[in-house]
C-alpha cells in the first residue's frame, strides 16, 4: 500500500473513532439536576420581573439558565393532569412557572391543595423575558 493512503486510512479511522465518542458522550451525559443546585439568586417575583423590564439584556446576562429561587402570589393556575403552570403576581406582568413531573409526582398534595392567592416559593431556571408570559422560569420545584 502506498503512504498517503495508510495516512489517510489511519486518520479516518481516529477521526471515527473521535467523532463516535463524542456523540456517544453528548447523548449520555448526565442530566443537570435543578432540584439539588443552590440557586444563584434568591428573589420576590415582583422585584424579578421589574427587573427585567427595566433592562432585558441585563437581566439575561445575570439570570438566564440560571437557577432562581423566587416567592410570589399565585396569581394565575392550570393543573391538567401532568402539566402543571403557575403564573406568580400578575397574570399579565408576574412570574410563569411551568412544574417539574418530579415535583408533580412528589407533591401531588400539595399541587392539589393551590389556589388564587396562596403565597408560595418555587426554584427553577429561568428562561428569560417573554412579553406575553413575563419571566419564565423551566423545571420548576415547590420549596416548602
Amino acid at each position: 500500500m502506498k503512504k498517503g493512503l495508510k495516512i489517510f486510512l489511519i486518520i479516518a479511522v481516529l477521526g471515527l473513532v473521535t467523532g463516535l465518542s463524542t456523540v456517544y458522550y453528548v447523548f449520555n451525559k448526565p442530566h443537570r439536576n435543578v432540584e439539588d443546585e443552590t440557586p444563584s439568586y434568591t428573589m420576590d417575583a415582583t422585584a424579578l420581573y421589574s427587573e427585567y423590564s427595566n433592562d432585558e439584556e441585563a437581566s439575561n446576562l445575570k439570570f438566564a439558565d440560571k437557577v432562581i429561587q423566587v416567592n410570589g402570589e399565585i396569581a394565575e393556575l392550570s393543573i391538567d393532569g401532568y402539566q402543571v403552570s403557575v403564573v406568580l403576581n400578575d397574570e399579565m406582568e408576574g412570574v410563569s412557572c411551568a412544574l417539574d413531573s418530579v415535583t408533580i409526582d412528589n407533591h401531588k398534595s400539595v399541587i392539589d391543595a393551590l389556589k388564587l392567592g396562596d403565597k408560595i416559593t418555587l426554584k427553577g431556571k429561568c428562561d428569560g423575558f417573554d412579553m406575553i408570559m413575563g419571566v419564565v422560569f423551566t423545571r420548576c420545584f415547590i420549596i416548602e
